[in-house]
């Protein structure tokens, strides 16, 4: 079974054992920062609570030893009486207009497992999937030096930055053709861009012949250069798990970021902050970043 399903899994047969830790102040906690302020530092399951659909709604998470991971389920209702929409676009389509953390039922193989999402329903027409969210201003940030399970699993807070995992992004991008918007702001007087690709796809961990999570693109426009297309046709590295076409070096362990390398990288968007590795570089320019996301949606979108 994939690592994301098992996972999922796993949430369902604890969450009859999970229990609310409000704040000392009565306030209830949203992330896993808030359960540590609270003073709960033990790895687990606990009961957040977030905004979904203009509802304060129960949710449950499990919050490790770093940074928490996605996998959420409502805590008493699993579907809340919503329409299981498969990704963010399927939701703006039901009438879901504004920017924010909503709940989408991805995994074909699992319909029934829902999964917490920031969901952005205004650039360019809305319907994208945030799958991944670095900003340098957050007080808490992720480390994204993780390893190929996080990475296939997820990792973050959909509030902050985060990575919405290989599983994910595969369930994504595999039934429907799919575009990718790269939205980055550089950390200097460059300002902000963005990169727009047609074509998005990223390949399943174990399929034959191809390597894990194998990633496709193509079709860019955009005010960044196309920096990402050098990536096309790799799988997925990270720091425990060697996958580019470096011979001498593992490229995730040396810039210190999992991702699509090929001998090294032309863009790194996963590195550590404040680093010249986390960066967007083409032929046409160089941007040393301090914010950038990724976010997809059915290529049908207009």
């Amino acid at each position: 079974m994939k690592l994301t399903y098992f996972i999922l899994g796993l949430l369902a047969l604890v969450i009859s054992d999970a229990s609310e830790h409000q704040a000392e102040d009565g306030s209830s906690p949203r992330n896993c920062q808030d359960i540590r302020e609270n003073g709960f530092v033990e790895v687990g399951h606990y009961v957040v609570y977030n905004t979904v659909n203009n509802t304060e709604e129960a949710i449950m998470i499990y919050c490790d030893e770093k940074d928490g991971m996605l996998q959420l389920m409502d805590k008493e209702d699993r579907t809340a009486g919503r329409s299981a929409a498969r990704n963010c676009k399927e939701l703006q389509d039901q009438g879901i207009s504004n920017d924010g953390v909503n709940i989408i039922y991805p995994f074909p193989d699992h319909p029934e497992t829902p999964l917490l999402v920031l969901c952005d329903q205004t650039t360019q027409g809305g319907g994208w999937t945030v799958i991944l969210r670095r900003d340098d201003s957050y007080d808490a940030l992720t480390d994204f030096n993780r390893t190929f399970e996080e990475y296939a699993a997820g990792f973050g807070d959909v509030n902050y930055d985060f990575y919405i995992g290989n599983e994910v992004i595969h369930a994504l991008t595999d039934s429907s053709l799919n575009e990718l918007l790269i939205p980055i702001d550089d950390t200097g007087t460059v300002g902000s861009g963005y990169a727009h690709y047609q074509y998005f796809h990223v390949a399943a961990r174990y399929e034959w012949n191809l390597p894990p999570y194998k990633m496709g693109i193509g079709l860019y426009e955009g005010t960044i250069g196309d920096g990402l297309q050098w990536h096309s046709g790799m799988g997925f590295s990270t720091t425990d798990q060697d996958n580019d076409e470096n011979d001498d070096d593992n490229c995730a362990a040396d810039w210190g970021g999992g991702g699509w390398y090929r001998d090294c990288a032309t863009v790194c968007l996963t590195c550590p902050y404040g680093t010249y590795f986390f960066s967007w570089w083409s032929k046409d320019s160089y941007w040393e970043l301090s914010k950038a996301q990724m976010m997809v949606r059915p290529s049908s979108s207009t």
